[in-house]
């Protein structure tokens, strides 16, 4: 074989495996890329995400600043479980898989979420109709078993879906092999529906007058006391929703209210600025 020869095989030799190198160099980056990495949190056990897709991270951002439950809408589109606040914002890359159980599924892996005996709770907000819906959750949700706290599983350290919105409550109750819990009403706070339904929910001005302007009401903190007690008596949460929030001022002078009583669950969309009132509380 000629010199020129010799060479011209030694250059496609290492050229090949320089491609090779490339190509795997290129996977592992890829792979850590998708991998969501942040700092663990000392987790909260009153902060709610409300409305967690529409973050510049979804998911993470939460969990970076030690929220333990999140929440997601989802529309059923082409047999995709979709995720935003309505049809026009739909995008079919932002899905409830790509959104967050793959990224719970990475984070759990790597021992970057909540460690035992924490769970995070996952409320899947159902924006269309209710039995087709839960129908193709079910078959996403089967992809995901060893994540998932269900009915029949404990899993110490694992994610708790928790149904609210349009869901199909008998379908779902009457389900052999429910993977998921469900949010309920304020009449469901109930010691015997506790197993089923960890939460309730309730439209705060239906149930309230104050908007957080001067102090509370003495009757309206005795029933928002009343509540937190039961729910923990339970072993419930209790959340409302529609919070006063016309200023900066009431929603926070709202949630210093709200979390004096640890049986509520206190949902926010300036999830930094609701970290801040939760650490100045733990202070006092």
């Amino acid at each position: 074989m000629g010199v020129k020869r010799r060479a011209f095989v030694f250059f496609m030799r290492n050229s090949f495996r320089y491609a090779a190198a490339i190509l795997l160099l290129a996977s592992v980056t890829k792979a850590q890329a998708q991998t969501p990495r942040f700092q663990p949190a000392q987790p909260l056990e009153q902060g709610h995400s409300h409305n967690d897709y529409w973050r510049p991270h979804p998911l993470t951002d939460a969990l970076q600043l030690g929220f333990k439950s999140v929440e997601a809408d989802i529309f059923l589109v082409d047999s995709t479980l979709q995720v935003g606040h309505e049809r026009a914002a739909l995008n079919p890359a932002r899905t409830l898989q790509t959104l967050y159980l793959d990224s719970l599924q990475q984070l759990r892996a790597a021992g970057q979420l909540y460690t035992r005996p924490a769970e995070l709770w996952l409320f899947v907000d159902f924006k269309t109709a209710g039995p087709a819906t839960y129908a193709q959750l079910r078959r996403v949700l089967g992809r995901y078993r060893d994540l998932l706290v269900t009915p029949r599983q404990a899993q110490p350290g694992g994610v708790r879906v928790i149904l609210t919105g349009s869901y199909p409550r008998p379908e779902v109750l009457a389900d052999p092999d429910r993977l998921v819990f469900l949010d309920g009403q304020l009449s469901d706070l109930q010691p015997q529906l506790a197993a089923s339904i960890p939460t309730v929910n309730g439209d705060w001005q239906q149930s309230f007058r104050w908007d957080g302007t001067g102090k509370i009401p003495t009757p309206e903190a005795a029933r928002l006391k009343q509540l937190s007690q039961q729910a923990l008596k339970n072993g419930q949460k209790v959340r409302f929703w529609n919070l006063p929030a016309s200023t900066a001022a009431q929603r926070r002078a709202v949630w210093r209210e709200l979390l004096h009583y640890p049986g509520l669950l206190v949902g926010a969309d300036e999830l930094r600025e609701l970290k801040q009132v939760i650490d100045a509380q733990q202070l006092r």
